[in-house]
């Protein structure tokens, strides 16, 4: 498997751990190193800390979903066009997103992601 498809399988990974298990996601798919930037919010270094955070959106939205629409593959960086939904809040409620996920050593070094984050736990 060449390394493209290496790093699109692993966003793959990523939107099933996410929905399935985001701590393990936090922990399987992040570097130790990582760094997440959520546009509007502070750093996030480390998959530990990414970790805690998944704890407090899980509490406060159990039923979310991710849905990757589109991913657009050069080197080592992945664009995912997604959306976040949660059912909870109703049915058309959604966050429309980009992920630029930078990988290294099959996972991701560097996270930045761009969105209007006020009505989600933790980073709004």
């Amino acid at each position: 498997m060449s390394t493209h498809e290496q790093n699109i399988e692993l966003t793959r990974q990523w939107e099933k751990l996410y929905n399935e298990d985001a701590e393990r996601m936090a922990l399987e798919c992040y570097a130790v190193d990582c760094v997440v930037q959520a546009m509007g919010g502070e750093p996030i270094h480390g998959n530990e800390a990414l970790r805690k955070l998944e704890t407090v959106v899980d509490a406060a939205a159990p039923n979310r979903l991710m849905r990757v629409d589109h991913r657009h593959a050069s080197g080592d960086v992945v664009i995912v066009e997604a959306v976040l939904r949660d059912p909870d809040k109703g049915a058309d409620w959604n966050i429309p997103f980009i992920a630029v996920l930078t990988i290294r050593d099959g996972k991701i070094i560097n996270d930045r992601t761009y969105a209007h984050w006020n009505n989600w736990p933790g980073l709004g």
